[in-house]
């Protein structure tokens, strides 16, 4: 039997960590690749077919939406130009899988609780749509930070997508400023208003000492916390002309809880880390 998935209780942002492959909804077909944000409405049918081993990031807007931020005086096409978002396209390849006709399930949840409705062939069998309602996919390629050479930023600035009391920033690759007085590393702050979540995707992450790829830091509200020494060490020196990192941030309004699974894998140093120079 092969599943498929809906989540009635709200939208999903999946971020794409590692591997590639073709996803098929409701809305119909669409190719993702590492650094893809999918953003799927509440209530859509999907699945995943994957060309090679997936890690993924699934961020769910609970009993709400998704939204883009507020683009202020940098205008509409700040960050990333809207008219980059792609969407599903009923084609080929969704009009090929409907032809499978083995048995299908959809787990659908609702109110923290899955049930299972069971298919005597493939639901996703739609002929076309119509609206401004859709799943949505950018890649983080196509997202252009704001930046100033006076002035080191602050996350929020980098927001991309808004939720019910949080909201989802991503770092990208930019120049270092260049002013001689310019901080070039985050600030030392406790930040008394939002849990700080952070997952590295990829590069060198230059306000954090031994951060690799695929790790999550959480710094939850009221927890001073700044640059590591050795960056701190090095910011008024930098050799490189630009960042190369890439993470998702979220900012949480409440406090984020650390499951079971997390706390099997945390690495207990990270508190000690800032110690020493």
């Amino acid at each position: 039997m092969d599943h498929l998935v809906r989540n009635a209780d709200g939208d999903e942002l999946l971020f794409i960590h590692q591997g590639r492959g073709e996803l098929f909804c409701d809305y119909g077909h669409l190719t993702f690749e590492a650094g893809d944000y999918i953003l799927i409405p509440r209530g859509t049918m999907w699945r995943l077919a994957c060309a090679e081993p997936l890690a993924a990031l699934l961020i769910e807007a609970s009993n709400a939406s998704y939204s883009l931020p507020e683009k202020g005086l940098v205008g509409p096409h700040a960050i990333f130009d809207p008219a980059l978002l792609d969407i599903p396209r009923i084609d080929a390849a969704f009009e090929q899988q409907q032809s499978d006709a083995a048995r299908w399930s959809v787990k659908i949840k609702r109110r923290g609780a899955v049930s299972t409705v069971t298919y005597p062939f493939n639901p996703l069998d739609a002929v076309g749509w119509h609206g401004d309602l859709s799943v949505a996919r950018i890649n983080v390629r196509d997202i252009r930070p704001l930046m100033s050479h006076r002035y080191h930023l602050p996350p929020s600035a980098h927001t991309t997508f808004v939720g019910n009391r949080f909201v989802v920033c991503t770092f990208v690759p930019r120049p270092f400023e260049s002013d001689a007085g310019a901080l070039k590393v985050p600030f030392f702050h406790n930040n008394d208003d939002y849990d700080e979540m952070l997952f590295y995707h990829a590069g060198n992450f230059f306000s954090r000492d031994n951060i690799h790829p695929g790790m999550i830091t959480l710094h939850p509200a009221g927890f001073t916390h700044g640059p590591h020494p050795k960056a701190l060490k090095n910011m008024l020196k930098q050799s490189k002309p630009a960042t190369d990192e890439i993470a998702v941030m979220v900012d949480a309004r409440d406090a984020l809880e650390i499951g079971a699974a997390a706390r099997s894998v945390e690495w207990a140093g990270y508190v000690d880390s800032w110690k020493g120079g």
